[in-house]
């Protein structure tokens, strides 16, 4: 069971078009702490993740994970590959990551032929270019109408951010 969040409330139709009409506008950049202590975090707060392979387009080897707190909800960013994130402690809190580690897999990690674990309770997107987004099910079954629309706008790579804001994770533009 995912903790008290404060979604956003109306039409997903229209919320996810409010969505895509501020991040056209570039009126979306959303805060984040830094994920440097992955150990310190309880895994049943996370909510969502964004696993960026270290040869990812975009932000190769980013982890963003979308994380409740008692007082509100957090972008929690580190980076394996051209920061200090240790990916060994976030695996441990979110192991279905080990089947996108090329470290751990004896094949080609997924869409290249790898198996992908996906946990019972938590749902998954292949963002496009070796980016991976996890979901936690109750979270994507609330959000299925918003979330398909702004993909169909806007494309998978936004399916994380969108998530985030539809959670109500802190934008710094409010």
């Amino acid at each position: 069971m995912i903790p008290l969040v404060s979604f956003r409330s109306g039409d997903e139709h229209t919320l996810a078009l409010e969505y895509v009409q501020m991040n056209k506008a570039n009126l979306l950049t959303f805060k984040c702490a830094d994920l440097s202590n992955p150990g310190m975090l309880h895994a049943d707060n996370i909510l969502a993740v964004h696993y960026a392979d270290g040869g990812a387009q975009g932000d190769a080897g980013a982890v963003e994970i979308l994380y409740y707190t008692q007082k509100d909800v957090q972008i929690l960013y580190g980076n394996y590959a051209y920061g200090n994130l240790n990916l060994d402690a976030v695996i441990i809190l979110l192991p279905m990551l080990k089947s996108l580690d090329s470290r751990y897999c004896f094949e080609p990690p997924y869409p290249f032929g790898g198996k992908l674990d996906i946990p019972v309770g938590w749902k998954y997107l292949y963002m496009g270019a070796m980016n991976h987004f996890f979901v936690r099910q109750e979270i994507a079954e609330r959000t299925g109408e918003f979330i398909k629309t702004v993909i169909d706008e806007t494309g998978g790579w936004e399916a994380f951010n969108a998530i985030a804001w539809f959670c109500g994770a802190s934008n710094v533009k409010d």
